[in-house]
């Protein structure tokens, strides 16, 4: 069993990496990168695992940092959904008439997805 969670908790600290890393790969031009759709999933996933395995064992599980965490990894998922389906549209759509240069759609959504995944290392890390 503890070797399962040890393989849980590198992918979710994976997940944790992807979006973190896609979005600083595109910091000048922020957009919701494919990766950090992906990672987010990884994450809610393995998450839901390791908090199985968890209750599964002898020790005691915080719920109140559970169901935080929970909530958050949620938004951070909504977040890139959201901005990845914008994202999708506005490649789509093409070039913009005329040259200028439009803003990306998806960057508040990269935004937010960094920001919340960042909010939830924070309630990982000093939530007891």
């Amino acid at each position: 069993m503890e070797i399962l969670r040890e393989i849980l908790l590198t992918l979710h600290l994976l997940g944790m990496a992807i979006i973190v890393g896609g979005y600083f790969t595109v910091i000048r031009s922020p957009r919701v990168m494919p990766g950090m759709l992906h990672g987010s999933y990884l994450q809610l996933i393995t998450g839901l695992l390791l908090v199985g395995l968890a209750e599964m064992g002898d020790g005691e599980v915080n719920q109140m940092k559970i169901g935080i965490k929970l909530v958050v990894a949620i938004l951070v998922t909504v977040f890139a959904f959201i901005g990845n389906k914008r994202q999708k549209a506005f490649a789509a759509a093409g070039p913009v008439e005329g040259g200028a240069a439009a803003k990306n759609p998806s960057a508040s959504m990269a935004h937010l997805t960094f920001a919340f995944a960042v909010i939830n290392v924070i309630v990982a890390v000093f939530v007891h």
